[in-house]
């Protein structure tokens, strides 16, 4: 499953997406000529195209919800507590802190 990395509620960033090699994201060409869009992270530049990691990105990663809000969130989508993945898939797509929203792609 890929994820629509959504920049302001207006902007389609990119996309995101988890295969056997880890995480990836790639921006999107509009985004990138856009002047009036800022990197989505200081880790992920708009003159990087694309970028991979072993990990979660972290400006993803702090977009989940920790501890006790985690657990219930898990326990009612049964989902694991340490499967950030399907977190992220489930509840990062509407009322998000920040600037990024994502919408699940269908394939």
């Amino acid at each position: 499953m890929k994820l629509r990395v959504i920049y302001k509620g207006k902007y389609n960033a990119g996309v995101l997406w988890r295969d056997e090699n880890g995480y990836h994201f790639e921006y999107e060409d509009d985004f990138i000529s856009n002047e009036n869009t800022f990197p989505i992270s200081v880790n992920m530049p708009k003159s990087q195209k694309r970028v991979d990691s072993e990990r979660l990105f972290s400006n993803f990663q702090s977009m989940l919800s920790e501890g006790y809000n985690r657990e219930l969130q898990c326990k009612a989508l049964g989902i694991d507590l340490s499967d950030d993945w399907s977190l992220l898939m489930y509840t990062c797509e509407n009322d998000t802190i920040g600037a990024i929203t994502l919408k699940r792609m269908e394939e």
